[in-house]
């Protein structure tokens, strides 16, 4: 499994959380709203606005699918599934088995979503990202 990042907008192979002894230190998740009833506390919920990015191999992103199914929201939640192997250029959509491309962003790479964003940005990319 790759485990390479953004840094100024670029990918690299490269992980640089680690500490002078080696350990991985997980940095503070960049991008992070909420979705509240009256919508002061990030977004509000509405049926057809959000689409799920995953991987059936992430168990954080298995959560958002359990909890998405739990709660009925199959529907107002649309979907997108990357290949479930991380390869060197980090997350990616594929044809293989399970997988469903990104059919808003129509994106070939994870990566590519957090650079819509931030064409600048630099940290670990990541699912699920709900959009």
């Amino acid at each position: 499994m790759a485990l390479g990042q953004l840094v100024n907008g670029q990918w690299t192979s490269k992980r640089q959380q680690d500490d002078e002894q080696g350990r991985f230190l997980r940095p503070p998740t960049r991008f992070r709203n909420w979705i509240s009833q009256d919508g002061e506390q990030g977004f509000p919920p509405e049926v057809g606005r959000y689409h799920l990015y995953v991987s059936y191999a992430c168990p954080w992103a298995h959560r958002t699918l359990i909890m998405r199914a739990l709660k009925g929201l199959e529907q107002a939640i649309s979907l997108s599934v990357v290949d479930p192997y991380m390869g060197d250029e980090g997350w990616f959509f594929s044809e293989a088995p399970g997988c469903i491309p990104d059919t808003v962003n129509g994106t070939t790479y994870v990566r590519d979503l957090y650079l819509k964003v931030d064409p600048q940005m630099t940290g670990r990319v990541t699912v699920p990202i709900l959009s």
